[in-house]
């Protein structure tokens, strides 16, 4: 009974040391046209009882053949920004035990994101690491898709001329004049 209970908490604790100290949170999914930028936020939280230096690393898992060098996905960290085809580590920031970066908080350290799709359509996926610095093994990371496709909508040079009922309750019509091409 002892050496089973002694393999028991020996188990434990090289799982419990093995734990990832750092938790993402944020949206990993993005949709826009190839005319509109997107921004996006993720918030990081140190769950362990040590402070940690955090350093983030993108690395660009695919992308559109033809999105020029300028265009895809950079981002902010610790204060600093990087541009779309730089995917060297961040600088470091230091998160307190317990500790959160959150954007909404108007933390400088904060991680923002950003996707230029250049009039681009197609999908990117990025990835976002964020390590400690002393230890790399302790690492959290999210895959965030970009996809960028042509607008499917009503033509933007269509009128829509009346919509009814009004209020609507269960449904709604819309009536359009497509502009005549002159």
């Amino acid at each position: 009974m002892k050496r089973f209970l002694s393999i028991f908490i020996s188990l434990f604790c090289i799982q419990f040391s093995l734990a990832q100290s750092l938790v993402i949170t944020g949206g990993d999914y993005f949709t826009s046209d190839p005319m509109t930028d997107i921004a996006h936020h993720l918030d990081l939280k140190n769950n362990s009882s040590n402070s940690i230096t955090v350093v983030c690393q993108k690395t660009i898992i695919s992308m559109p053949n033809n999105l020029p060098s300028w265009g895809g996905a950079s981002y902010c960290f610790a204060g600093n920004c990087y541009s779309a085809s730089s995917t060297l580590p961040s600088t470091p920031a230091v998160l307190g035990a317990g500790q959160e970066f959150r954007w909404i908080d108007n933390d400088l350290e904060a991680f923002s994101g950003y996707y230029v799709p250049a009039e681009i359509s197609g999908t990117s996926v990025v990835e976002y690491c964020f390590y400690d610095q002393n230890n790399p093994s302790d690492e959290s990371c999210i895959t965030v898709t970009y996809e960028i496709s042509a607008n499917t909508g009503i033509n933007e040079t269509d009128r829509i001329s009346e919509f009814y009922p009004n209020p609507a309750k269960e449904y709604t019509i819309f009536n359009y004049t497509p502009k005549p091409d002159y």
